[in-house]
Formats: C-alpha cells, sequence, structure tokens
C-alpha cells in the first residue's frame, strides 16, 4: 500500500536528497488544500452544502444514525496526520508521532500484547480493538503501513520496525512474531516501508531498496522463489517509493519510472484471472513517468506528473477505473476529470485524493468500502451480481481530504484536512474504529477516540 510522508517538528527537513521533491510536493499539497478558500467562503461553501448532504442520508441509510456519518467534516475533532489499512486492522499516527491501531489482533498485527475486546462470532472470537489503541508509547513515529496481518513503521530517528503475522518472516527476521515490535536492521535509516500480504519491502534513507518474506510469486525480486531475510533488489535507480501488494511488488525510482515484479497479470479466461512469476523487476511498458504507485491484489495504479491517474493489471470489479472490466498489461487512463495527488489499490477496490481535496473510489462495492450510498450506484460486476462501480465516484460527504487508504481487505479510511479520521466498509473485526464490531457501513463514519492500553 501507498504510505504517505509525516514531515514531524522533530525531523529533519530532507531525510535523503532523491526523496526532496516528494516530501515537499506531499506538504505543498497539503498546504493548497488548507488554504484553497477563505474561511467564509469554506463555511458557505459547507453549510449549504449540509442542507442536501442530510436530506440524502435521512433517505439512504435509514438504519444508522446519521449524526454517525461524516457528511460534514467536524471542526477540530481530531489530530491525525496519516491512516494505513490492512486485511482486518488499521492504524494511524497523529501529528504528535503517536501511533495507534484497532481492529484484528489474532496475529499480534495491532503490536498490542493483549486487548480486552472480542469480534467475530461465538464459534470464531478473535481478540481485536474497536477504537484506536495507543502502541509503543513514548515513540514518535513518521510513517506506517499495514499488511494483510502485520504492520511496519518508521520513527523519527529512521529506525523500522515491524510486528505481527511472522509465519514468512515478513517482520524481517524469522522469530516468533506476534504483537512484540522487531526491528529492521540496517546500517543506515529507512525512509519508507510498505507491508504487503505476507512480504516487506522498505527503501533506505541513501535510496537503496530491500524486501523480505514470502517469495512464492517471486514479489521480493531476488530472482528465485526462496523465502528470505532482508535482502537487496537491485534496480537501474534509486528508488523513491515502493509498494508491496498480494503477491506483487512495485517500485518507483527517482526519475519516475516504475519497476513491478512477482504474480504479473497478463489475462483473463472466463472467471479466472491469470499470472506469471516475474522473479526480477520488469519495467512497466508504456508507462508515463510516475509521481505515485500503489500496488493493491493484483492491480495497480499511480498517477503521473501532471496529476493523471493510470491503472492497469486485473479489472474483474472495475478497480481500474476505467470505465469497463477489461484487464490490461500497460497503464490504462483513469476515467476522471480531475488530477490526483494520492492513490490506494486495494484488493478489489481503489480510491484517490483529487487535487481539489475530494475523495474518490471505485471498484467492489460489495461491503460498502467505496464510501457511496447504494442507490449512487448503477453497476453489477462479477457475472452482474456484485454491486460495483467501474469508474471514480465521490465519496459521500464531500469532506476535504488529505489522503484516503484501502488495503488487503473490504475498509477504506480517510484524514481531512481539519485532521478527522472517518472509516467506512466491512467492520467486524472492529476494523473501522467506531467502537462496534458491525457488519458494514456504507458510508464515511467518525472514527472514536483513541484510547490508552
Amino acid at each position: 500500500m501507498l504510505q504517505r510522508y509525516i514531515i514531524h517538528k522533530t525531523n529533519p527537513i530532507s531525510i535523503v536528497a532523491a526523496m526532496i521533491p516528494k516530501i515537499n510536493a506531499a506538504g505543498n499539497r497539503a498546504f493548497v488544500l488548507l488554504s484553497f478558500t477563505s474561511s467564509v467562503s469554506r463555511f458557505v461553501i459547507r453549510f449549504a452544502f449540509a442542507m442536501s448532504v442530510l436530506a440524502l442520508a435521512a433517505c439512504s441509510e435509514p438504519t444508522t444514525p446519521a449524526r454517525r456519518f461524516g457528511v460534514l467534516d467536524d471542526v477540530g475533532q481530531d489530530d491525525w496526520a496519516t491512516v494505513t489499512v490492512g486485511g482486518d486492522h488499521s492504524c494511524a499516527i497523529k501529528t504528535s508521532g503517536g501511533a495507534f491501531c484497532w481492529g484484528s489482533n489474532r496475529f499480534g498485527q495491532l503490536g498490542l500484547a493483549h486487548v480486552e475486546t472480542s469480534c467475530g462470532t461465538d464459534v470464531s472470537k478473535i481478540a481485536c480493538a474497536v477504537i484506536p489503541t495507543l502502541i509503543q508509547p513514548g515513540v514518535s513515529f513518521t510513517s506506517i503501513s499495514a499488511g494483510a496481518h502485520h504492520t511496519c513503521a518508521i520513527t523519527v530517528a529512521r529506525d523500522a520496525f515491524c510486528w505481527g503475522a511472522n509465519d514468512f518472516g515478513q517482520v524481517g527476521g524469522f522469530s516468533v512474531g506476534g504483537s512484540t515490535a522487531i526491528k529492521v536492521q540496517s546500517t543506515l535509516g529507512w525512509a519508507q516501508i510498505s507491508a504487503g500480504f505476507s512480504h516487506t519491502c522498505a527503501v533506505r534513507t541513501d535510496g537503496a531498496l530491500f524486501c523480505w518474506g514470502a517469495n512464492d510469486r517471486g514479489q521480493l525480486g531476488t530472482g528465485t522463489f526462496v523465502n528470505t531475510g532482508i535482502t537487496r533488489v537491485t534496480l537501474p535507480a534509486l528508488v523513491a517509493s515502493v509498494s508491496a501488494g498480494q503477491s506483487r511488488t512495485c517500485a518507483r525510482t527517482v526519475v519516475g519510472t516504475v519497476y513491478c515484479w512477482g504474480a504479473v497479470w497478463t489475462s483473463r479466461q472466463g472467471g479466472l484471472e491469470l499470472t506469471r512469476a516475474q522473479l526480477t523487476p520488469a519495467l512497466v511498458p508504456q508507462a508515463p513517468a510516475m509521481a505515485t504507485v500503489t500496488v493493491g491484489s493484483f492491480t495497480t495504479c499511480g498517477s503521473d506528473l501532471t496529476g493523471a491517474a493510470y491503472c492497469w493489471e486485473a479489472n474483474p470489479r472495475g478497480e481500474m477505473g476505467t470505465g469497463d472490466q477489461n484487464g490490461n498489461t500497460s497503464p490504462q487512463r483513469v476515467l476522471a476529470d480531475v488530477g490526483f495527488v494520492q492513490l490506494s489499490a486495494g484488493i478489489a477496490q481503489s480510491c484517490g485524493v483529487a487535487t481539489t481535496g475530494a475523495g474518490y473510489c471505485w471498484g467492489d462495492n460489495s461491503f460498502g468500502q467505496l464510501g457511496v450510498s447504494s442507490s449512487a450506484l448503477i453497476e453489477r460486476c462479477g457475472g452482474q451480481v456484485l454491486p460495483c462501480s467501474t469508474k471514480p465516484i465521490p465519496v459521500f460527504g464531500r469532506q476535504q481530504f488529505l489522503e484516503i487508504t484501502t488495503g488487503l481487505g473490504s475498509h477504506t479510511c480517510g484524514v481531512t484536512t481539519r485532521g478527522n479520521l472517518y472509516c467506512w466498509g466491512l467492520g467486524v473485526s472492529g476494523q473501522r474504529g467506531d467502537g462496534t464490531a458491525g457488519t458494514a457501513v456504507a458510508l464515511p463514519i467518525l472514527v472514536r477516540e483513541p484510547a490508552t492500553p
């Protein structure tokens, strides 16, 4: 998944020269979104929109109290800076650097040794947290990434730690795994880290790339199918960012070229998505210079230097956003009349933040993970069975977002310019953080106030 960088007040302004354009761009975008309109204009826009949105909320989801949904962004509710979404858990960082996690803790992916809540059915109870809970008290983090069942994060000191499921060594060592944070060893500091399904990749501050964990489809890029510990991946240029997905990985270099490896999509036959194993990094064909890249299950998306969004590979639920369900081995333009400053590809859905600050999602909506009311969808995917959208649809409420993140599960979360945090979609493991362990919520709901262990 794609992580957002936090420029922490105690952090060096520049981590590495190769990363300066990305960090500066992120900072500039946040500033533009915050100062796009005057306070008076913002109030007028929000007040006018409230009247129509509240009416829609009253009739679109009658079984859920309208007050719980973020039809307007609550003033000064919180100070969240970034959020990450895993398979059935979520984590986020405050502007102060404190990290919080919630959702399933079956494998210790929350980084909590003990939680008192249980989620699920009577026959399949799991340990969980239904509201954000502080992890690693006293440690300040700059970025965090949730994989399917493990989590990794980078501290202000540029140290990287991982915890959770470790059946393939994805936390950085062949230890037992669990809630104890394992330090990812390095002679230099880490700039960015991405947790995938059962593997992890990270970029060092000098632009070198390393991967570790499961390698059954070549997702480590080492040229073999052997699971390994921390191993360097060779690319033709220094790496600016990396994204680890289900069984594949993509990296963006400092010159904007994108390389991918692992389970690379080739075609669809009947209802099956066919892939081949790419054991070493391969240049994405016909790709423009990219400013971002994000990997989901078998779909990859990225935005070019102008903000135009592209997706490629598998597209069975419309997660490419191209208006159809046809996959493609080369990047295809997402059908949107806006540019994007941030994108996130998930297991069967994709989301992003436009240059206007508006949130958009597309793809599968079986559990409400697109953040739109069911009446807004007029399409069906998967043999005309599943609700979906093959084109980007605005997230309900029209909050001004800094980022929206989806992942290897069926829920989505976003941070707004006011520092508020919303989640929507599946919630049976408490992964929405709204204090419940219910099924699906189709519209953005405000995440509850954090708790400390």
